[in-house]
């Protein structure tokens, strides 16, 4: 049951975007501002040292493919799509579902490093204007990895709030995909759009696939056992859509919605991919 919760939250979601009145913004202010810091702050402080290494990789790789596409002149919202992942509202809830609170911890760390990275590089992709630390440092996921980081020595005392944990947790992957299913029952997506999509999503799976097996690799010469232990759920990051937040970017800088679509379909065959991804994982478990 725990395996199909999240789609079970992806239909509620559906089912409110098409009976109740909008209520996204407030839903999103709600999970950015206070939920998601909650569970970065709790797993920060009880697993830092584990963390680090996960984080840092997500920042160098996801800085590498954003100035990739400034260099080649790509499209800055498609390079935004083929980059920035959504890590922290569908990723997260899956990973924890399938494969527990060690997979969570990895999805967090990555989770970060793409919030710290999309929000400042991203943003300068789409404009080119100056890196502003200041901005930065204002982010939510930025101040909540700076709070972790002081209460690490109290991470005893933090561990004892696992009810609060819990509760975070469950919100931020209800409210997350409740979210999305609204998103997706307010789409208009054609088959023209669909076959597109699939196109690009191959070849960003193609491309992550390369990246983590490279990245998995490494982990084995480095003894990064936390890496090692996780590796089926590393690869969920193949089949992730667009960052949902791309959209708020773009209408913020650029005042346009292209990156709509591609993030509304790629969400439906995301979700498809993964489910297919999640039943030949239970069949690998049933036959060990």
């Amino acid at each position: 049951m725990t395996l199909f919760l999240p789609l079970i939250y992806l239909l509620c979601g559906l089912i409110a975007g098409k009976l109740t009145r909008d209520t996204k913004p407030v839903l999103s202010l709600l999970l950015t501002k206070f939920i998601i810091p909650v569970v970065i702050i709790y797993n920060i402080a009880t697993n830092f040292s584990n963390m680090g290494a996960v984080l840092i990789t997500t920042i160098v790789v996801m800085s590498i493919m954003l100035l990739t596409g400034k260099f080649l002149r790509i499209n800055p919202v498609s390079t935004l799509c083929f980059s920035y992942l959504n890590i922290g509202w569908l990723g997260l809830p899956v990973a924890a579902s399938l494969f527990g609170n060690q997979a969570a911890a990895i999805f967090i760390s990555a989770y970060i490093g793409s919030s710290i990275v999309g929000n400042s590089l991203g943003a300068w992709l789409l404009t080119g204007i100056r890196f502003n630390i200041r901005k930065l440092i204002q982010m939510p996921p930025v101040i909540a990895l700076i709070i972790g980081c002081l209460l690490l020595p109290l991470s005893k005392q933090i561990r004892e709030l696992d009810i609060i944990y819990s509760l975070a947790k469950f919100l931020m992957s209800f409210l997350g995909m409740a979210i999305l299913g609204m998103w997706l029952a307010k789409s208009r997506i054609t088959l023209t759009d669909i076959r597109n999509t699939i196109q690009t999503f191959l070849k960003k799976a193609a491309a992550y696939f390369c990246i983590l097996s490279a990245l998995l690799g490494l982990a084995c010469l480095c003894r990064q056992n936390l890496i090692l232990e996780n590796s089926a759920a590393l690869y969920l990051f193949c089949l992730l859509p667009p960052a949902a937040n791309i959209i708020v970017l773009e209408t913020h800088y650029l005042g346009t919605g292209y990156s709509v679509k591609p993030i509304s379909c790629g969400t439906c065959i995301s979700i498809i991919a993964i489910g297919i991804y999640a039943i030949g994982i239970m069949a690998i478990k049933l036959t060990n």
